[in-house]
This record gives structure tokens, sequence and C-alpha cells, in this order.
């Protein structure tokens, strides 16, 4: 009886949580993320973990001219970045699968900005903000929320069976593939859009060189730029006819086009207090020209949670 008057409880969470997420402030959401992970003053509220890189990013395909004339594919420019652990938790172990993300600003030698922010997972876990933020917020009340929300949402079940396949092998940052997820528009000089996705593909083998510890991958970065170097491929994914280029919860065919356009090489890392990154606010929608963002809302969610995050954890300094 205990369980069933649980269950009912949960579920009618889950119904009144979907349509107060509609209604909910960036910085509401933000507190989504407190709530379920909570406050690691002075750090991001999402990848809490994660450390500075610094780098290059050098075209490699000029027919990637003809879809964009974003300064980022004319010459080789300067980049600073962080990878990290996806969530808040303060410190994950690196010793333990899970999902990464790679995040970077793009300069160029005309002091054009681009910022690129990226998961290892192949698709969101769904498609709204409303149900993304239900579904945190179902996670932060307990197991019984959570098993409910599940039950109640193929798309959490869609994305847990497809990724459960892909979780089970440690790989250090550097040889994790990461993904834009969201849906960018490629601009030309005669102002056509092409609808893109991307990927960051590693360009060569990076092994875990030493005993995974707990903390290792700093080390073990370090170790692989020694060692032959780190980078990673930009590979462009054209969306093609039928494609939803505004559901982040819908992986596009592996048989679309793709395009090998730049490689991001990684110099240097350091810890955050070494770097500038720990105070960089990667927002998906700082971009240069020869790009635009899509119309998927998820993209204009975030700018503003990122914001409102930034604001938070400069105030704890």
């Amino acid at each position: 009886m205990l369980k069933k008057i649980a269950l009912a409880t949960s579920l009618a969470f889950v119904a009144n949580s979907n349509a107060a997420q509609e209604q909910r402030s960036p910085a509401q959401h933000l507190d989504t993320f407190e709530k379920l992970f909570g406050v690691t003053e002075g750090k991001r509220r999402n990848h809490t973990k994660g450390f500075c890189f610094e780098g290059e990013f050098m075209p490699l395909d000029t027919s990637v001219r003809e879809l964009s004339n974003s300064p980022i594919f004319s010459g080789t420019s300067k980049v600073y970045g962080r990878v990290s652990h996806k969530g808040g938790k303060a410190n994950p172990p690196d010793n333990t699968p899970g999902h990464y993300g790679l995040a970077f600003q793009i300069t160029t030698s005309d002091n054009s900005l681009h910022m690129m922010s990226m998961n290892t997972e192949h698709f969101f876990p769904t498609s709204t903000v409303a149900d993304f933020m239900a579904f945190l917020e179902a996670q932060a009340n307990g197991p019984e929320a959570t098993k409910a929300f599940v039950k109640d949402h193929p798309e959490i079940q869609e994305y847990k069976q497809y990724h459960a396949a892909l979780s089970n092998q440690l790989h250090p940052y550097e040889g994790a593939t990461y993904n834009s997820i969201n849906t960018f528009y490629l601009v030309n000089e005669q102002g056509k859009k092409t609808p893109v996705r991307w990927s960051f593909v590693p360009s060569g083998e990076h092994d875990i060189v030493k005993t995974p510890q707990a903390d290792f991958f700093l080390d073990n970065m370090q170790a692989n730029i020694k060692n032959g170097g780190v980078s990673w491929d930009m590979v462009l994914t054209l969306a093609s006819q039928g494609d939803d280029i505004l559901n982040p919860h819908v992986k596009w065919s592996d048989d679309n086009k793709s395009m090998t356009v730049a490689r991001l090489t990684v110099n240097k890392v350091m810890t955050e207090s070494e770097g500038t990154c720990a105070n960089m606010n990667f927002d998906p929608l700082a971009i240069s020209k020869g790009f635009a963002p899509s119309e998927d809302p998820m993209l204009a969610a975030r700018s503003a949670i990122y914001a409102v995050g930034l604001g938070r954890r400069l105030s704890e300094q």
C-alpha cells in the first residue's frame, strides 16, 4: 500500500512539474541543478569537475568555405578551453566511465570570437527544455519520482538504452568523441543557410598511460601531449531532406553526408586555478559570422542558464 501511495505521489509530481517547468525562469532552472547536485561555491553547477587547456584550431578542408564564410575556417586560430565531467558533483572519479564535456573559445586572427560547447552524448535525453528540467527535478526528489518519470517518458528510456552500451568502457577526455547535439546553420557569402551538426573525433590513438586512479585525467593528457599529441577532428554532418533539425533528441542517420573540416590541437593543459577557463562562459550562441543558431529552443535555454550560472559563481569567488 505504501509503495502504491509513493508511486501515485511521484506520478502526480511529474505531471505538475512538467507544467511548472514551462513557466520557469533561467534562474529557477539553475536552482533545479543545485537541488539535484548541491552547490560547490565558485564552481559551475553542471560540469563542475574539469581542467583548462590551450591550443589551436586549424582548417583542413577549404571546401567548407562554400558553406560558411566564418573566419574560423580561414586560418589557424588560438583556442582556450575546458574538458570536464558531465554533472554537478564536485569531484566524480576519473576511473569510472561517464559522460564528458568539451568547450572552448576560438579567437581568430581578426579577433573574432566563436564558442563551442559539446558533450559525449549522441543525442539529448528529451525533446524539450521543460521535460529535461522536470527529469532533473524528479531525480532530485528521489528514486521513486525518477522511476515514475522514466516510465512515463519513452524518450528517456531510448536515451538510456542507446547510451548504456557506450558507457561501459573507460576513456580519458582525449579519447572521447564530443557532439554538438543541437543544430546550427552554416551561412555563406550569399546568405544561404545549411543546417549542420558536428562532432569532434579524436584524430589519434589516446591511451590511458598509467594505472587509472580517482584523479588521473590531467596527468594522462599531459603524458599524451608529450607522447604524440592530443587533437580532435571537427566532422560536420549535413542535414538530409526530412531530418528533424529542431529536436536535439533525434539522432540523424550515420549515412548523412559528412565533412572533416578542421582540427583542434591541445598544446598545454593546466588546472583551473592555473588557467583561464574557470570564469569563461561557453555560450553556444556566441558564434562568429558564417554561423547562425537554429530555432531549437534548447539553444536559447542553454545560453540563458549559462549566463545566470556565470553570475552566481563569480559572486561567490
